[in-house]
């Protein structure tokens, strides 16, 4: 102990072995049933041993597995002979309060979480996901993560591709046109709304566009000359309404040209269409489109078929 807290690093002295390599290979079979030569494999390669082991003390390591309670059984393969653990005492019990506590604070995080973490954590909740009897809790915390029903290996492709603003094609399920492919300049992917996004530069849009990843069915092909698509800035000019003594958070991409006591006038600088056509009709009544022209008449195009699809559902 007073080593660790001289040094604060863990070394040969102050490790106990015989316990340290019984964890290493409870972890193994944890995985699924292994070969000898398997777990000599993991002792040699583990930054704390390096050694060769025999058969004959990986059993001995076995055996005190087995005092511990641990239920480990020989099965064979062909010529192969694999050891498989059948049961173990160490058990995880989480409680509705518990699980309902882990989603809350995953909830929280997940806003600002990095994808890869995100990733990470959802495959830490699959796994403690089985040591929950009650089928609700169970699939409320498998379904907490907003990547949890989305091709994982979409996800990690889509991550490598934005590392190079890597040009691909994928095919997209459209809400409203349908199965079409799109093309764009991967840029990032992105929490928006407890929604994962992909963000790229759009050759069919003209302009920086997000999509979401769960409407992926699959990537088409990939750009291996990676060519640039030019989206040309938009600035879109708007008057906000005040309401009371609330203050409007501003975006990184807007600033205020003008104020007087009932609204603001407001720029947004953006290459994205998209983004700017979301970010005015979340004001709703509070949000007047002053210019670019065509702009403004996109926003009242959106908001007349708005209109029409209340008027479909009521009828």
């Amino acid at each position: 102990m007073k080593e660790f807290l001289k040094t604060n690093t863990v070394t040969y002295n102050l490790m106990s072995f015989t316990a340290f390599k019984s964890i290493l290979i409870f972890s193994l079979l944890s995985e699924g049933p292994k070969t000898y030569k398997e777990i000599q494999k993991s002792f040699a390669t583990n930054e704390y041993l390096k050694e060769t082991v025999s058969p004959e003390q990986i059993r001995n390591y076995i055996y005190t597995l087995e005092e511990f309670g641990c239920k480990i059984s020989k099965i064979k393969q062909g010529s192969k002979v694999l050891f498989v653990l059948d049961a173990h005492p160490f058990t995880l019990n989480i409680s509705e309060t518990q699980v309902k506590s882990i989603i809350k604070v995953f909830k929280i995080i997940s806003k600002s979480i990095d994808i890869n973490d995100l990733l990470a954590l959802q495959s830490f909740f699959s796994k403690i996901s089985e040591h929950i009897n009650n089928e609700d809790l169970k699939i409320a915390l498998m379904n907490v993560s907003p990547i949890s029903n989305i091709d994982k290996n979409i996800i990690k492709n889509l991550m490598n591709y934005a590392k190079n603003s890597t040009e691909i094609t994928f095919l997209y399920n459209s809400p409203r046109s349908g199965h079409k492919n799109i093309t764009m300049a991967v840029d990032k992917l992105e929490i928006k709304n407890g929604k994962l996004y992909v963000f790229g530069n759009s050759s069919e849009h003209k302009s920086y566009s997000s999509f979401l990843v769960n409407r992926i069915i699959k990537i088409v092909s990939v750009n291996i000359e990676n060519k640039t698509i030019e989206v040309p800035e938009i600035i879109v000019g708007y008057n906000y309404f005040k309401d009371g003594n609330i203050e409007i958070e501003l975006l990184d991409c807007e600033k205020i040209i003008q104020e007087d006591k009932s609204k603001y006038l407001i720029e947004m600088t953006t290459k994205s269409k998209f983004e700017a056509m979301q970010r005015v009709l979340s004001h709703a009544s509070k949000c007047k489109v002053l210019y670019p022209s065509n702009f403004k008449a996109d926003i009242i195009n959106e908001l007349k078929k708005i209109k029409e699809e209340y008027i479909v559902k009521e009828n």
